[in-house]
């Protein structure tokens, strides 16, 4: 628990305008974070959230990660789920 602890103060200290990730303030081992689409790209405009679980047992074993927004973006004359 003290490397999540540290993990997520030195998240909190850095300037995050392309990625951020913070834990939930009742549940340590869940966090949410946000990644903005780059710049000169389809996906410039687009926010996309995530859910992180980190195991009991972090770091000796990976977290579970999920998107939970659909990446859309725009084409010439169509749609495309991505």
């Amino acid at each position: 628990m003290k490397r999540i602890l540290r993990e997520a103060a030195e998240n909190a200290k850095e300037d995050r305008t392309v990625i951020s990730a913070a834990p939930l303030d009742d549940n340590i081992f869940e966090w949410h974070f946000t990644i903005r689409g780059p710049p000169d790209t389809p996906y410039e405009l687009g926010m996309y959230h995530g859910r992180i679980i980190l195991p009991s047992n972090y770091p000796m074993a990976p977290p579970n990660i999920m998107l939970l927004n659909v990446s859309v973006h725009q084409s010439v004359h169509r749609l495309h789920s991505v």
